[in-house]
């Protein structure tokens, strides 16, 4: 849910082909880092990889890092931003916690201010396609950008669910908020967002659920005459984004689950009444 990384460029730019194959080849190395965790070769959280995180989400921190200290990475014309994040949610359930991140048609109001229209397109067991428009507010630029994802849901063992989204459209809006806004085409526009991937990771244990998730974005790269400007806030805005948007997933969980008891509590509930 990146948006808004350069936003104070507001000259228009325009997505070249070399930018593509680099965002092409850099997420094909994401997704065998991905491969590498749901397959056992690494350890499925990017939490265990290290005691002390365990610790500190255990006790309520959300944890926020990039993913290397090479970040954001540079490419021909762009830069890709990749950030990873966890919390943990004491006394939380999988089905819960993946019924609330599932509530797409919600997350304006889960998400909000970021997130300002949201939809369900399609949905099977394992695929949907959601459409989101999100906005972000830097000086005094507003960048709204809207996006076609496709998300991959698996489950692989009952405790544990990870799932890939990956922007199959993506499209700046010009002028948002008044009355002659529109919509760019596609890979036209200031470069707030050319590409967005995520991986969202979720173990239940510990009397708990432990959430990460990882998002990758590509923006337009920095001007050389205003990276004294933009440098900061390119290298801060995307940690901000991923803490907003964990806290607000443990916000909506904890509101949620507080509303519709889980069916695991329900049957408990069922069984005192007999």
């Amino acid at each position: 849910m990146y948006v808004l990384l350069a936003a104070v460029v507001s000259t228009a730019a325009e997505l070249k082909q070399q930018t593509i194959q680099a965002w092409e080849a850099y997420v094909r190395v994401a997704n065998i880092r991905i491969e590498q965790r749901t397959s056992g070769q690494s350890p499925f959280l990017w939490v265990d990889e290290e005691p002390d995180r365990v610790q500190r989400v255990r006790a309520g921190e959300v944890l926020v890092a990039p993913v290397d200290r090479d970040n954001p990475h540079k490419v021909p014309h762009g830069l890709i931003h990749d950030w990873i994040g966890a919390i943990f949610l004491q006394n939380a359930k999988l089905d819960d916690v993946m019924r609330v991140l599932g509530d797409y048609d919600r997350y304006k109001d889960f998400y909000k201010p970021l997130v300002v229209k949201s939809k369900l397109v399609e949905r099977t067991d394992d695929h949907e396609k959601v459409t989101l428009l999100m906005t972000q507010k830097a000086f005094s630029v507003t960048a709204a950008v809207e996006t076609d994802n496709e998300i991959r849901i698996v489950r692989p063992d009952a405790n544990r669910a990870y799932s890939l989204s990956d922007s199959v459209r993506v499209q700046e809006i010009a002028d948002y908020g008044k009355p002659h806004e529109h919509a760019l085409p596609e890979g036209q526009g200031p470069g707030y967002v050319w590409r967005e991937f995520s991986v969202s990771r979720l173990e239940e244990r510990d009397g708990g659920v432990y959430v990460e998730i990882e998002t990758i974005a590509m923006s337009r790269g920095i001007p050389v005459a205003l990276r004294w400007m933009i440098k900061p806030l390119v290298e801060n805005l995307p940690r901000k984004i991923m803490l907003a948007t964990l806290t607000d997933t443990r916000d909506a969980v904890n509101e949620e689950t507080k509303a519709v008891p889980s069916k695991t509590q329900t049957a408990a509930q069922a069984a005192t009444r007999r």
